[in-house]
């Protein structure tokens, strides 16, 4: 077990009425959440991950200013699949954790706290929480607007938004056409549609402030 007072996330998450699913559809499920998962691993190699009964999901997060990028991959990711698929998701940032080789045997604040989130969540698709109450509270009314916003993308919208998140890099309209194969004009207008520009926007106010919390 490895004791750790710097601050790491944790995201977890559920798949909305995944009973519902067809076989196909659950393995289609299960393929995404573990390319979410490897995208993550990329950020930071000792990013770790579990999956859980195939429709429950969590990740640990070293890398923590990419947190929310990380944890509007695995909704849009998913909801990119089709009206069938959709998630719940709950993360939080913390310090004081115990880690273990197993996520789901690790132990510490931020896996109390997004694990208390998620099980919170009634009409809600998104939460966040933190051992800083000013940075929850901070973020509070911002993420009800993400969720909203999220939560109202058509599968294509995320298909056209989760190249934008795969990186740190920002790709051009014009290289997201291409990786797309579609027009420019076409892009750029499903970009807009999607409400890309203020979620970027929120996505590096977050990098900002996450990058200025300091544990003594």
């Amino acid at each position: 077990m490895e004791s750790t007072y710097k601050p790491i996330a944790v995201i977890v998450g559920d798949v909305v009425d995944s009973t519902k699913l067809t076989s196909a559809q659950f393995e289609q499920l299960l393929e995404r959440i573990k390319i979410i998962q490897t995208w993550i691993s990329e950020g930071h190699s000792a990013n770790a991950h579990s999956i859980e009964r195939g429709d429950e999901f969590q990740s640990v997060v070293h890398d923590i200013e990419n947190a929310l990028r990380y944890t509007i991959i695995y909704r849009i990711g998913i909801k990119a699949l089709g009206k069938a698929f959709d998630s719940r998701i709950s993360f939080a940032i913390a310090a004081n954790a115990d880690l273990r080789e197993s996520v789901s045997e690790s132990m510490g604040p931020a896996f109390v706290l997004s694990g208390r989130g998620l099980n919170g969540l009634k009409n809600e698709r998104l939460l966040f929480s933190s051992d800083r109450i000013t940075l929850t509270e901070y973020f509070d009314l911002l993420f009800k607007y993400l969720d909203k916003q999220l939560s109202e993308l058509t599968s294509r919208q995320c298909e056209v938004m989760l190249p934008m998140l795969r990186t740190n890099q920002e790709l051009s309209i014009s290289e997201l056409a291409e990786q797309l194969d579609v027009a420019t004009a076409t892009a750029s207008k499903s970009l807009k549609a999607s409400g890309w520009p203020l979620i970027n926007e929120l996505n590096n106010r977050f990098i900002d402030k996450v990058a200025g919390i300091k544990y003594d």
